[in-house]
């Protein structure tokens, strides 16, 4: 995506033995395998996460929650090298990643729309809405607030999210829990260094007291120079002619425009049921001509900030009943500057800032034992919602809107056991928007124990997204009064089963209907509800934990996502997905080898400046992890290799496509102390 400126689920049979790598799987617990008490402490770290809390707001069995789960560990992110959330979603099934080198988007079962902002797709921090009110924006790249070797797992819901967080929620949700000062234990030193280069350091202090104070505290600091030369595509070239103010855009190579400067902090207390907690990020990414189609000689750069501070309280209040409360403030503040070929190449200063206050408060009881009911309600109020485009040369502004909004949302949810191997889940939110606008979303899931090792899963969820205030007041151009929400209907069949204690194969067959996606006007500028979208595809994947400590996953993914008026392929849909994932210790338990490779099929770009649409072609890549631990006690060491063949690919953009970023290497080590 460009930067902001203006105008812009026999069938039961394949079900039960096909495989999609997801921690769905439910992990083998004390009860399931004798043998458990004789794994070692690298062994029990290999056995997947049994809970999730992002499906329904709280604790529940991967197995028992009403949605498609995948779970990836600190584990995973360690021995993988990831450093960006987006490199972990690259590793999801039925997911993939598209970059323009500024932002970083995700396509979830399907596709993702230009000029998205990651919209449809909601990114929590253990439960907390990370996305702006202004642009709907969630972060995944390097503007994300927490840095990666603070979280303790990533949880990734598959399916409509609305029912329990409201609007954005539309394909799905992706929930990420940060470690407790109990899991870190002490102090740690983590410093990374880059062959673009680029350097990264981290402190981070944490540990509980024995008074039960659970404490973490960490700063991050990073710099990354980027893709040093970068060869311009003719696309650019073309820009300006197609604009008529011809001779901007000249030469072939841009020097030392692709920098990123990434400053962030954490900080976490708890202790009983009270806990606080705090964080921060500033992202400073200059941006290559290609993604905004601006010259040269000019300087373009954008700044993302976000922040957020959360009290949270809860506990027993008897022996069957919880109750809980969170506050919340978030800030978010943009600032560009541009002087792209749609302007004229006059240079602009797109700006946003937002402040939103929150409380969320709920009730939860269980019934004999294996039914539960949970109640809440939740209150947003967007206090600040400023965004426009200034004129630096002017002093002026092109455009300024200001406003607020306020939100109140109540939710439910019934998990029933009609039979010990039949459970049901019913759940509704309804969200009430200023001025008027209101939506209720509901869920159902049945589920299924057809054997002891074999789950089905039965599921139904709607979802909506709200048109964000860029879409209601977009700038100089006449607002739509009658732009209403996009609606999004899904159904879902998953399956899972359990060879043995090592093999594990999950699949998901799912059909979605997108109806009113928003999209602008490229004559008039102004928003409306038009598009429909229906996606049909299906999952198949395997996961292996080996008493050796050896992992394996692997998923393939074949899906459809056409126009239902002219029956053609989106924009950003590759049809087929491949991915396999293996790690291994080498010199167990120290030494660990960890490789990736991703396959992504074709895909079509949106068309560029001139309307051309063309596509991109399919591309595989590698990533290789070789890490060693526990040396002298304290130091953990690892060298990762990113696209290990140096595949240069073509993502899609707003306008047209852009070339990946080519092979890389990465150095890091970590000292506990």
């Amino acid at each position: 995506m460009s930067p902001r400126t203006p105008p812009l689920r026999s069938l039961l049979a394949l079900l039960a033995t096909a495989a999609t790598v997801s921690g769905e799987s439910a992990p083998p617990g004390p009860q399931d395998d004798p043998k458990l008490s004789d794994l070692s402490l690298e062994q029990l770290l290999n056995i997947p996460v049994a809970s999730v809390s992002g499906v329904s707001k709280y604790d529940q069995s991967i197995r028992r929650a009403p949605a498609a789960v995948t779970v990836f560990t600190a584990a995973d992110i360690r021995d993988h090298g990831w450093t960006t959330l987006a490199d972990a979603l690259r590793a999801a099934p039925g997911l993939h990643v598209r970059s323009d080198r500024f932002y970083d988007f995700v396509g979830t079962r399907g596709f993702t729309r230009a000029r998205d902002f990651n919209s449809r797709t909601l990114i929590l921090i253990d439960g907390h809405r990370l996305d702006d009110p202004i642009y709907q924006q969630g972060a995944i790249g390097t503007d994300f607030l927490l840095d990666l070797d603070l979280v303790e797992r990533i949880e990734i819901i598959a399916g409509p999210g609305s029912p329990v967080y409201g609007s954005n929620a539309f394909y799905g949700a992706i929930n990420v829990i940060p470690k407790t000062g109990r899991e870190i234990a002490g102090g740690q030193a983590g410093l990374a260094v880059g062959s673009e280069p680029s350097a990264k350091a981290r402190v981070t202090v944490g540990d509980r007291t024995a008074r039960g104070v659970d404490y973490v505290v960490s700063a991050t600091q990073w710099w990354s120079r980027g893709e040093d030369s970068f060869t311009l595509p003719d696309a650019w070239r073309n820009a300006d002619n197609v604009v008529g103010v011809p001779g901007r855009l000249e030469g072939s190579i841009a020097e030392d425009a692709d920098d990123m400067r990434h400053q962030s902090a954490y900080a976490r207390v708890a202790w009983r049921g009270l806990s606080g907690e705090t964080g921060v990020v500033r992202r400073d990414k200059d941006v290559l001509p290609a993604v905004g189609n601006v010259p040269l000689d000019t300087t373009s750069h954008a700044i993302d900030e976000r922040a957020y501070a959360l009290l949270r309280a809860g506990g027993e209040i008897s022996p069957d009943s919880e109750l809980r409360a969170r506050l919340a403030v978030d800030t978010y503040r943009y600032e560009g500057l541009f002087t792209p070929a749609e302007t004229g190449f006059i240079t602009v200063g797109p700006y946003a800032k937002s402040l939103t206050v929150s409380g969320e408060t709920s009730w939860r009881r269980t019934f004999a034992d294996v039914h539960s009911l949970h109640l809440g309600a939740e209150y947003r109020e967007n206090l600040r919602q400023d965004y426009g485009i200034g004129l630096p040369a002017q002093g002026a502004s092109y455009y300024d809107v200001r406003e607020s909004s306020p939100q109140i949302s109540p939710f439910a949810q019934l998990d029933y056991e009609i039979a010990p191997a039949l459970r049901a889940s019913i759940g509704a939110r309804h969200d009430l928007h200023d001025p008027g606008d209101e939506r209720v979303s509901p869920r159902f899931g049945l589920i299924w124990d057809v054997q002891a090792d074999t789950t089905l899963k039965f599921l139904y969820g709607e979802s909506f997204r709200a048109p964000n205030v860029s879409e209601r007041h977009p700038g100089v151009f006449p607002p739509n009064p009658a732009l209403g929400p996009e609606t999004n209907r899904a159904f879902e069949v998953a399956a899972e089963h359990r060879l043995d204690d090592v093999w594990r194969i999950d699949s998901h067959l799912y059909h979605t209907i997108s109806r009113d996606l928003i999209v602008q006007n490229q004559t008039t500028g102004s928003y409306f509800n038009a598009d429909r979208y229906i996606t049909t595809g299906v999952d198949l994947g395997t996961t292996a934990y080996f008493p050796s400590g050896v992992r394996l996953r692997g998923s393939v993914t074949y899906q459809e996502t056409r126009d239902d008026v002219t029956d053609d392929i989106v924009a950003d849909a590759p049809r087929t997905l491949a991915k396999l994932h293996a790690s291994a210790p080498l010199a167990a338990p120290w030494l660990r080898a960890s490789a990736e490779v991703l396959y992504v099929g074709d895909r079509k770009d949106a068309g560029d400046l001139a309307g051309v649409v063309r596509t991109t072609g399919d591309y595989v890549t590698a990533n290789f992890t070789l890490r060693a631990t526990r040396i002298a006690g304290r130091w953990d060491l690892a060298l990762t290799i990113h696209n290990v063949a140096d595949a240069r690919w073509s993502d899609p953009k707003d306008k047209g496509q852009i070339t990946s970023a080519p092979r890389a290497a990465t150095l890091r080590a970590t000292l506990d102390f």
